[in-house]
């Protein structure tokens, strides 16, 4: 990097991280303490909402939480909320990312259970730049298993990572705006499509038609209805070749991270280079290979003999008399 590349990272706008905690205080200080030695964290703002604690199990690590986010050091800026009442993690998500949007036109969210590589923060924000104006892309993913074949340092793929993501105002915006049961509708009139998804993701399968069956928008989109959308629009994330963030929240201790859930998670290997370099005239490619193991309960639900059946009813009837039948027979 010469003095030219130099003066140009100074007059950069960096994306401010985004952490939700609640009582996990060991999880938050290995999470702070990676960012806080990634390239660049001396330019990137800081914030976090601290969930008040939803029962007296969570009190005593709760209060180890507000103790240790009042000194956190080696950020441009820090700012912090403390929750008064149980606000939840999707709630509380919402909170602090608004008072991010407020400032900035793009951010980097995480949960306290992820750790990053030192190029992390660099990574981020030359994707968050490269990628603005690319009406294909709507997240930056820090974690990433798969590897392309190709000698790519990054690639696209359908799947919403939520952990260590990047995003921008306009396209979250965009995508909570979204009309859902509009664009499940235009999908479901194609069944070409519909099995097409049942054999490649009985996962992705099962969100959908239980989006498609319910006949409503969901007010929080989690990461299985945004690769849903994702998936169904055409959209991607983009994804490093060696992941930049590794997952510690497969331990028992969080809500959503089932011990054992993601076979190999403990193998993952973090970069540990302190800036990321690819070739930017690379043309990137598309995986389209499921990077995850797809859950029992959802190669339960998604037999032939149930969900697929149930959308041929819908296919047969139309959305508003299958809606209506369900309606009467109490489903």
């Amino acid at each position: 990097m010469d003095l030219n590349d130099k003066d140009i990272k100074k007059t950069e706008v960096y994306a401010p991280v985004v952490i939700i905690t609640c009582n996990r205080v060991e999880h938050l200080k290995e999470c702070v303490e990676s960012l806080s030695r990634c390239t660049y964290a001396d330019r990137t703002e800081i914030y976090i909402s601290v969930d008040y604690p939803p029962n007296e199990k969570y009190v005593d690590g709760w209060k180890k939480v507000t103790e240790y986010v009042e000194d956190i050091q080696g950020f441009k800026k820090v700012n912090v909320w403390i929750q008064e009442t149980n606000l939840g993690p999707g709630a509380n998500a919402d909170f602090v990312r608004d008072r991010a949007f407020e400032m900035y036109d793009a951010l980097l969210f995480t949960e306290d259970d992820n750790v990053f590589a030192p190029a992390y923060l660099d990574y981020m924000n030359q994707m968050l730049r490269r990628f603005e104006k690319d009406a294909e892309v709507y997240s930056i993913a820090g974690f990433s298993m798969l590897t392309p074949a190709s000698s790519s340092k990054i690639y696209k793929n359908y799947a919403f990572q939520p952990w260590g993501y990047g995003t921008w105002k306009d396209k979250w915006k965009f995508l909570h705006e979204m009309d859902q049961a509009s664009l499940c509708g235009r999908y479901a009139k194609n069944p070409f499509k519909v099995f097409d998804l049942y054999f490649r993701n009985k996962w992705l399968f099962c969100v959908y038609i239980n989006h498609l069956l319910k006949g409503e928008k969901y007010a929080r989109l989690n990461d299985a209805v945004l690769t849903m959308l994702y998936y169904l629009s055409g959209y991607y994330a983009v994804f490093p070749s060696r992941s930049l963030v590794k997952n510690n929240g497969f331990d028992g201790s969080g809500v959503n991270c089932r011990v054992g859930a993601v076979p190999d998670i403990d193998e993952v290997k973090l970069d540990d280079e302190p800036l990321f370099q690819y070739d930017t005239a690379q043309k990137v490619p598309v995986i389209r290979k499921w990077y995850l193991p797809i859950p029992d309960w959802a190669k339960r639900s998604a037999k032939l003999k149930n969900d697929p059946l149930t959308y041929i009813l819908y296919l047969i009837m139309g959305r508003d008399r299958y809606l209506a039948w369900r309606k009467r027979k109490g489903i």
